[in-house]
């Protein structure tokens, strides 16, 4: 399965976005939407879960929640916004409750700045930003392609467009 993974879009889909998005089974945004019009354009590419960002504000989403846990090609997948939260799930005094199985991958958004790196079993991961990339990133999202209950490959994927 492949799985498109953005944040941070700040109400702003550039073509170079979707061209990234082409192909994808799956798309997940991990806050800082921008409107629920994003959601629908990205819904026309693969089917979409999204999370709720600090700057999410504006009322105008459908049944966004500020974190959620789905699986996706038999991982279990942590979202939410701020890493922060994100640390937090991961040890029980957030949206994931003590003694519940950890994720096998946990996404969050928020820094503007791509990470993917392993705390224990779980894979952290964060895209960037395609549209106001921090420090020295570049405009990103990330791919993330998986086998059946196993992560294949992780690619940051530049947006230039």
């Amino acid at each position: 399965m492949l799985i498109g993974i953005l944040s941070d879009t700040h109400g702003s889909l550039s073509p170079g976005v979707k061209q990234a998005l082409a192909g994808v089974e799956h798309i997940l945004h991990a806050g800082d939407i921008g409107g629920q019009w994003l959601l629908d354009e990205l819904a026309e590419i693969a089917p979409v879960q999204a999370v709720l960002g600090n700057c999410d504000w504006s009322g105008d989403y459908l049944d966004v929640p500020e974190s959620q846990s789905l699986q996706l090609d038999g991982l279990r997948i942590f979202m939410t916004h701020k890493p922060a939260d994100l640390e937090a799930a991961l040890r029980g005094r957030g949206a994931i409750a003590a003694g519940q199985p950890l994720p096998n991958i946990a996404i969050h958004g928020h820094t503007h700045i791509p990470r993917q790196e392993h705390q224990g079993s779980v894979l952290l991961l964060c895209p960037g930003s395609p549209t106001r990339p921090r420090a020295t990133s570049p405009p990103s999202i990330m791919l993330l392609k998986t086998t059946p209950s196993r992560v294949a490959a992780v690619e940051v994927v530049e947006i230039t467009a």
